[in-house]
């Protein structure tokens, strides 16, 4: 009897067995992605840039999404191809957010770095330019155009120390000081005799070997003037940069503006040369940056402040018989208009310093009120700098 259940016992436990093995699986198989099965993430990569060769740089990013998933912190190459499809397709940010983002990866892309870096310069975004040249010269600190550049931007974002500092090692390179004179000759020549290039070339080869050499600046100019370069905005740019206090770089940069319909920018830049005038030159002859300035407001239709220029030519010219009664009278006239709120600033500011602060406040008030209408925080390479006296 005992043997009998044992043998019922086994036989039992045989067809369990058989039973679990050929058994089918009930649970829901698995849905295998055949993208992440037969490729991995270098031959997604390879994908993804051939989309961009073909033009078709939309549809590299469904391989880019499959790499990213296969690798959730992808290398440097991955940024660089995000970037070029998103340039492809003409969304330039994007594109340079991802280069941002490769550079991180890896640091020593040197070539990609001056690109983000110019980039942000053309866009005028001086912070942004400047801490990516920086990181240019980390790797490469005798890179001596990249050193003026660092200069240029540093002054331009109000970081005269670090601007200094780096005006005074350029030149400390005394390599072509006796050439001085010869090449400023050569310059010269070349200027009259209409070789442009020549001159252009010159002065920007020599210009960091002396970079505070008026000459070099002026030779620039008249030479991408006289070839009609594209680049004429930046040797304006630089020229009002490196003499930032003087008044007659920025009239003349003003009516370059002028020539090319951008009022608003030419205002902004003799409102910088008028400024200029009052705090470092305050003896000087008003009447071409006055003259410039109502212009200004006549080609951008503002009829009260063209009105508010024509009493204020008359107030300079008699700034020592005014009283102050009169001048507060006039002012009160034309109270929105930025140049007759910084002259009474300076005319008060040596005669009641009371009343002096007291327009310096309403000069803040109105930069305030009028900050998005007239771009005062963001128009021009100079918008970072003060204006107050």
């Amino acid at each position: 009897m005992i043997l009998r259940s044992r043998r019922i016992w086994q036989f039992g436990v045989l067809v369990t067995s058989l039973f679990l093995v050929s058994s089918p699986n009930l649970a829901e198989p698995e849905v295998l992605n055949p993208v992440k099965v037969f490729y991995g993430y270098e031959d997604l990569l390879r994908m993804a840039e051939d989309k961009i060769v073909q033009e078709t740089p939309a549809k590299a990013f469904d391989f880019l999404i499959k790499a990213k998933e296969l690798n959730p912190d992808p290398d440097f190459r991955y940024y660089n191809l995000a970037a070029r499809a998103h340039m492809k397709l003409g969304q330039v940010f994007d594109g340079i957010h991802a280069y941002e983002e490769s550079i991180k990866k890896k640091k020593d892309q040197l070539d990609l770095v001056l690109y983000v870096a110019d980039f942000y310069e053309k866009e005028r975004k001086q912070k942004e330019a400047l801490f990516y040249t920086k990181l240019y010269l980390e790797q490469k600190p005798n890179a001596k155009y990249r050193l003026y550049t660092a200069a240029i931007l540093s002054r331009q974002l109000g970081l005269e120390s670090d601007y200094e500092s780096y005006m005074q090692f350029l030149e400390s390179d005394k390599t072509f000081v006796s050439e001085k004179d010869a090449l400023q000759a050569s310059l010269l020549k070349n200027i009259k005799n209409k070789k442009w290039k020549e001159a252009d070339d010159l002065s920007l080869r020599y210009l960091v070997y002396f970079p505070r050499e008026e000459t070099m600046y002026e030779t620039l100019i008249l030479a991408r003037r006289g070839r009609e370069s594209e680049l004429l905005e930046q040797a304006y740019q630089w020229t009002t940069t490196i003499f930032l206090n003087e008044t007659r770089y920025f009239t003349r940069y003003g009516v370059f503006l002028q020539e090319k319909q951008r009022y608003l920018e030419a205002l902004s830049l003799f409102r910088r040369g008028f400024y200029n005038l009052l705090k470092f030159y305050p003896d000087s002859d008003a009447g071409e940056i006055l003259f410039l300035i109502r212009q200004s407001y006549a080609n951008l239709g503002k009829d009260r402040d063209t009105l508010a220029i024509d009493s204020l030519v008359k107030d300079f010219k008699n700034q020592n018989k005014l009283t102050a009664t009169e001048l507060e009278n006039h002012q009160n006239t034309y109270r929105k208009n930025r140049e007759y709120l910084l002259f009474c600033i300076h005319w008060f500011s040596k005669r009641d310093t009371t009343k002096a602060k007291e327009y310096r406040q309403k000069l803040k008030d109105r930069d305030m009120e009028f900050e998005e209408t007239e771009f005062l925080r963001v128009m021009g390479v100079f918008s970072a700098l003060p204006q107050d006296l």
